[in-house]
């Protein structure tokens, strides 16, 4: 997404809007209101006749409301009067619940009364959000009706291919002085293509859908020194669901209580963390605030969509590293995912979707393509890595929480899991976990570096399929010694020791086939050949993370990961600068992932390379105070950062923007920080705390972890980090460094 973007967004109701707050979907970037992948909403827009209404402010920081402060622009009046810029004010305040309400408030500050004539626009294109991506297989579309016009009211209809009525719902309070239908029928403005799917980058532009436009007009009078206000109410309505009945929605005030509350529970249940640098809390609580929005309150707990336009939708790969990235945040991040992935679990060999018995799904999507079968996301399991990473996150839970009742509860699911690794992850029995895709419109890369050309080899040549991705390896490597500590813990000693056996020849065998000696570094991945894709990526820092690289190998690695072609000073690359295929405008082959770079520093704390992971924690963290209202994009360019001019990180124009993983990094990368993990084998929680410049103080409150709340107190004073411990597990607190002094 380009541009300066205002999005907010409860449960599965989401807006993007302008700067300015209107929607205009033929900008190309994802504008519109959005439920349950589909866009209800394409054409929003607010225009006075007798002035151009000027944007002085727009705040959002509450996620799911926005207060946009107008102006008049200077104007003649139709009486030959003139009206000074800036006498007239524009307030819109809106915010989200199961629909979009809004409240417009004007305030006349001349002397005399201003006529103004108010023009609301609204227009569907009702297009799925894969279309809107670029990546629709149709060729066709549904019929858009023409919109139905009452005294106070508006229904704009959509007749959809799958056979489901969707419509648009618009209620005016108080009614508009007309409505008026600008073009009554729906035109596609060229023809519509045929496309096909493949990764998350490579979008397409199809023929824009040209909606009916429908105007409420409302002739005010603005009377000298007072308010006037209207308010209208847009819901989207799928299949049988009827228009609200006449009592009227919640008032602004009272939605905003509602809400507001369940934020200050979800704040409250949070971490509480705060730095002596008030930039770096900026990032923090917008980070915060970022994973709250992009929630989804589910029977199943808190479940992370993957990031706003394209991707606002339960998935399994980034949900989970999303729930692994916030542990130290709110472990309930991550017993929701658990619960809800477990619950979609594959259970049959299906083609079409990718599915296989044990598998952990890709993503869900619920639109009209998927519904008519015309594409195979509603679910789809074509990605390899999302089933090791759920044993991971459940073990890295474990250890976080001591909850043995949980992973309990979840037996039946890591059987399954284990057993989708052995037999239909390893499709041809060498002991390696491959993809191939053999759904006709499944994703060809099925790792999380999946655009198109993101695994190939050095002469940009797509590697054949399958693919044995390095860092899928390192996942299975930890996922089975998770689960052996699982079965050990059940009392099945030998199952364990087996499990234990198989991630030490997976290694072993990993050591020999992966290892370039002569780049001192780990291969991409092996082909269909069993050839090493030599490529250099990031793909090592993750496998620091899981722990299969060898000891003596480790600082070979780390260094080539911050070599400078790799580390840009913006954090490390997805791939070498050295390399014939980067592009740092790329979506994978040279841009920079905070997810991706705080993995790999993690990984460097695991093997202690302490001031390796600070300083790539340090890069994302200059990167991300960089960007419009501190928020972390899900990536940007891998462009060289040039200290002596300042210059600012690069924005890759389509990254979604807040994203899931991109908000949690900022919590693991501050973790790698404080040196912070529970150890559960000793019950002791870990502390080994080292600061980055400009800091010197960090408060954490309400931590929770092996069953305690604790608040801890770490500054550096006089030379030394000191840290203070309170809390009702204070006592198994271990804080390692012999410059630290503990205070309980």
């Amino acid at each position: 997404m380009s541009g300066y973007h205002i999005v907010i967004k409860e449960n599965e109701v989401f807006l993007v809007a302008n700067s300015e707050g209107n929607v205009d979907a033929q900008a190309g970037d994802g504008q519109g209101l959005y439920y349950q992948d589909t866009r209800f909403l394409s054409v929003y827009e607010l225009g006075v006749d007798e002035f151009q209404p000027v944007l002085l402010s727009a705040a959002g920081e509450l996620n799911f409301m926005t207060t946009l402060q107008l102006a008049n622009g200077a104007a003649e009046l139709p009486d030959g009067r003139c009206l000074e810029a800036r006498t007239i004010s524009i307030r819109r305040n809106r915010f989200l619940q199961d629909g979009l309400h809004e409240r417009i408030g004007l305030f006349n500050y001349n002397p005399f009364p201003v006529r103004a004539t108010v023009r609301l626009s609204f227009g569907s294109d009702f297009r799925d959000m894969f279309d809107v991506r670029g990546f629709s297989p149709r060729d066709r579309h549904g019929a858009i009706g023409t919109p139905l016009l009452g005294t106070g009211d508006l229904i704009l209809p959509y007749s959809g291919l799958d056979g489901v009525e969707r419509r648009t719902y618009v209620r005016f309070e108080p009614p508009p002085t007309r409505l008026e239908i600008v073009n009554a029928q729906a035109r596609v403005e060229g023809p519509m293509q045929e496309a096909g799917l493949s990764g998350r980058g490579d979008a397409r532009t199809e023929a824009p859908i040209i909606p009916p436009i429908v105007v409420a007009v409302y002739e005010l009078e603005l009377p000298p020194k007072l308010a006037t206000s209207l308010s209208l109410h847009i819901r989207p309505l799928v299949g049988a669901a009827a228009p609200p009945a006449q009592p009227s929605p919640p008032s602004l005030d009272e939605a905003y209580r509602t809400i507001r509350a369940s934020y200050q529970r979800w704040d409250q249940d949070s971490s509480g963390i705060v730095s002596d640098d008030e930039v770096l809390n900026h990032l923090l609580r917008q980070s915060q605030g970022d994973l709250r929005l992009l929630m989804n309150k589910l029977p199943t707990g808190w479940l992370p969509t993957a990031g706003i336009p394209w991707f606002s939708v339960p998935f399994g790969r980034d949900s989970l590293i999303t729930a692994y990235e916030t542990l130290m945040l709110q472990p309930a991040i991550a017993y929701g995912t658990l619960r809800f992935l477990a619950l979609h679990q594959g259970t049959e060999v299906n083609d079409w979707r990718d599915e296989e018995p044990g598998k952990i799904l890709h993503e869900i999507r619920t639109g009209e393509l998927v519904s008519r079968a015309a594409i195979p996301f509603g679910p789809y399991y074509g990605s390899v890595d999302s089933t090791p990473l759920f044993l991971v996150v459940l073990g890295e839970l474990l250890e976080w929480t001591g909850d043995w009742e949980f992973v309990a509860s979840l037996r039946s699911n890591v059987e399954r899991a284990l057993d989708w690794i052995d037999h239909y992850g390893d499709r041809d029995g060498d002991g390696y976990v491959e993809y191939e895709s053999r759904s006709q419109r499944g994703i060809r890369n099925q790792g999380w570096k999946d655009s198109h050309d993101a695994i190939s080899y050095r002469d940009g040549r797509p590697a054949d399929l399958p693919i044995a991705l390095s860092e899928v390896q390192g996942y299975v490597y930890a996922a089975k010694c998770h689960a052996a500590r699982f079965f050990e813990h059940w009392g099945e000693r030998e199952r364990a020791a087996r499990l234990r056996g198989e991630a030490e020849a997976l290694r072993a065998r990993f050591e020999r086939d992966f290892w370039l000696e002569d780049q001192g570094y780990y291969a991409m991945a092996l082909d269909a050949a069993k050839q090493p894709v030599r490529s250099v990526g990031s793909n090592a820092g993750h496998l620091l993370w899981c722990g299969i690289v060898a000891p003596e190998r480790a600082e070979r690695v780390v260094r080539r990961l911050m070599a400078p072609d790799m580390l840009c000073g913006w954090g490390i690359r997805t791939l070498s600068s050295a390399e014939p295929t980067f592009n740092p405008m790329s979506y994978h082959n040279g841009s920079v992932w905070p997810h991706d770079n705080a993995l790999a520093a993690a990984g460097m704390r695991r093997y202690g390379f302490e001031r390796e992971a600070l300083e790539v924690t340090s890069q994302v963290f200059a990167a991300g105070v960089r960007f419009p209202g501190y928020r972390m994009p899900e990536l940007y360019c891998g462009f060289t950062r040039d200290r002596h001019y300042h210059s600012l990180p690069a924005d890759y124009p389509v990254s979604c923007r807040p994203q899931a993983w991109a908000a949690g990094s900022v919590f693991l990368l501050l973790q790698q920080v404080l040196g912070l993990h529970p150890d559960l084998a000793s019950g002791q929680v870990v502390l080994h705390p080292r600061f980055l410049p400009g800091t010197q103080e960090i408060t954490l409150r309400r931590l929770a972890v092996l069953g305690s709340r604790l608040d801890l107190d770490i500054c550096a004073e006089d030379g030394r980090i000191q840290v203070g411990v309170h809390g009702d597990g204070g006592s198994r607190v271990l804080v390692e460094g012999g410059d630290v002094l503990v205070r309980v």
